[in-house]
């Protein structure tokens, strides 16, 4: 194998592989990138850590085609300090030979032959999602995953179609995620992809095409983003009815600056205890008062204007859940809806005249007997 490209593209395309490529294996193979290098001018790196399966493509000047493998982490290092100039790439048994500039590199790597194969996918259940809403997809809900693997089935992210409209749904038993896209997304079926993976889509969406391919089988799911091609394996197991979660008649409902509530939360959860972070929620006549208290810290209240019509009622969160959720929204107000102090919240983005393509519900904390500081009149105006 022999061919040759510039500096700029090699390490662009190696930094891209080397994202999932294992630090930490006994496996010597699995920390390699699988380089091949075809007649007609295609150039392949693979990467994989046996579940997520990553390979770029790209043009480059061969001389001779070929395969080999090379230690990803020391490839990149040295390609990175190469200068800005054409690199030739030469393989013979058991390495590759480096040539840029004055410098002349060897290195060695293990048998191509051992590199794991690609998973092969009938791509017959496909269809297309443009790589901005997949991008908001994942941000909205990958977050949430439960990291206990004891439920392998909440430590992904949930994807299905529900009349015609693609929805990621993510969730750890104390709070959900669901991010949806309106379209006309044909029947395609149930998957549970791992957020890792999901986390790798989200680095390449940057540069990928305007639109990405989606297809899946019983064990992978493949995310074809033209130049590369996200393989990873899915997790086994049956998503809870989180349908069946979410309050249908909450009827205590406000709305409230994103952004001032977002900052008047940080502010008062300072005061919020390490193991709970909860804060009170106590909603009156149009304000909404943050506060919370510990023993070793102090305490701290502030109320803020709210659109909100009804008698006193509070509820109790946990302050990181709440601002979580608060960072994958950009609306100008939120609505929170509420039915008693021991059921979900909701929180959606208020999109005037639209339904929300965003739900996020929070199981609240059990509030302790003490009441909430007492509000000034000038905080309640």
């Amino acid at each position: 194998m022999k061919f040759s490209l510039m500096q700029s593209e090699l390490y662009k395309s190696l930094q891209v592989v080397a994202g999932v490529v294992p630090t930490k294996t006994t496996a010597h193979h699995l920390t390699s990138v699988l380089i091949e290098a075809k007649e007609e001018g295609q150039l392949s790196f693979t990467g994989t850590d046996l579940d997520t399966f990553l390979v770029t493509t790209l043009h480059a000047s061969v001389d001779r085609a070929g395969l080999t493998a090379i230690p990803a982490r020391r490839f990149l290092d040295i390609v990175k300090e190469l200068p800005p100039e054409v690199v030739q790439i030469e393989s013979s048994h058991g390495g590759i030979t480096i040539a840029c500039g004055r410098g002349r590199f060897r290195m060695v790597g293990p048998d191509p032959e051992e590199f794991p194969a690609v998973p092969e996918l009938s791509e017959e259940r496909v269809f297309a999602v443009s790589a901005e809403q997949l991008g908001r997809l994942i941000n909205q809900t990958a977050y949430a995953v439960s990291t206990d693997f004891t439920r392998a089935e909440q430590t992904a992210v949930y994807v299905h179609v529900v009349n015609g409209e693609l929805r990621f749904v993510a969730t750890n038993g104390h709070r959900l995620a669901q991010a949806s896209h309106r379209g006309e997304y044909p029947p395609w079926g149930d998957i549970l992809v791992p957020p890792k993976a999901l986390s790798v889509l989200q680095r390449l969406l940057a540069e990928a095409q305007e639109s990405i391919s989606m297809t899946a089988s019983k064990r992978y799911c493949l995310f074809n983003l033209g130049s590369s091609r996200l393989y990873t394996r899915l997790v086994d197991g049956t998503f809870p009815p989180y349908e069946q979660a979410i309050p249908g008649n909450s009827d205590k409902k406000l709305r409230v600056s994103r952004e001032l509530f977002t900052s008047t939360l940080r502010r008062v959860s300072v005061f919020s205890e390490t193991g709970t972070r909860m804060v009170r929620l106590s909603i009156q006549s149009g304000a909404i008062s943050l506060s919370a208290q510990t023993n070793d810290v102090g305490q701290g209240e502030e109320a803020i204007p709210a659109s909100y019509e009804g008698e006193l009622f509070q509820i109790g969160f946990n302050a990181n859940y709440l601002l979580e959720l608060l960072r994958t929204m950009d609306s100008e107000e939120i609505e929170l809806s509420f039915r008693e102090p021991t059921t979900a919240g909701i929180i959606t983005p208020v999109v005037e005249g639209e339904r929300p393509d965003l739900l996020c519900l929070v199981m609240p904390l059990r509030l302790p007997e003490e009441s909430p500081l007492e509000p000034s009149a000038a905080e309640t105006q």
